[in-house]
């Protein structure tokens, strides 16, 4: 996986949950309020998975006690973590190496400590995988839900020059 590659992706990333963000802080009032709540909850635990790698790939661990909160999320602090978190992983593969991408990382699963090995690459390939599917479920949620949806298409990223 090339570096310009990869920087592409998380870019796209970056913006596609930031629109994302901003279409679900557009809903309308009446839309159903179970189903706004379980998009939510989607969209958190990508943002929560997403931070328990961010951790593993910079050894500094994580403080994700589950990969589905608890708690209802809230739009404008789920729309902050995103944010920080899309940040430092355009940041992170502007700097990682080639070498770097071919390291492997030993790490515990969050819920049953089962231990997992994964290259710095293959993280980055599930980062990327694992938020692109969420977001194409969370577009079909909001259309049933009656919610404009975001554009999500590196295709309208890339083209666009954004």
């Amino acid at each position: 996986m090339s570096q310009p590659l990869l920087e592409t992706l998380f870019a796209h990333k970056a913006w596609a949950n930031a629109r994302l963000v901003e279409s679900l802080r557009a809903a309308p009032a009446e839309a159903d309020r179970r189903q706004m709540a379980v998009i939510l909850h989607t969209l958190d635990h990508t943002g929560i998975v997403d931070r328990i790698f961010k951790g593993h790939l910079a050894g500094e661990g994580h403080a994700e006690a589950a990969i589905v909160s608890g708690v209802r999320p809230q739009i404008d602090e789920l729309g902050e973590k995103l944010a920080a978190t899309d940040a430092w992983y355009c940041a992170y593969v502007a700097r990682v190496t080639e070498g770097e991408l071919s390291e492997s990382v030993t790490f515990a699963f969050v819920g049953d400590e089962d231990e997992g090995r994964m290259t710095r690459a293959q993280i980055l390939s599930h980062v990327i995988t694992h938020g692109a599917a969420h977001r194409g479920a969370i577009g079909k949620m909001m259309e049933l839900a009656g919610v404009p949806g975001a554009p999500d298409m590196v295709t309208t990223l890339v083209s666009r020059g954004r």
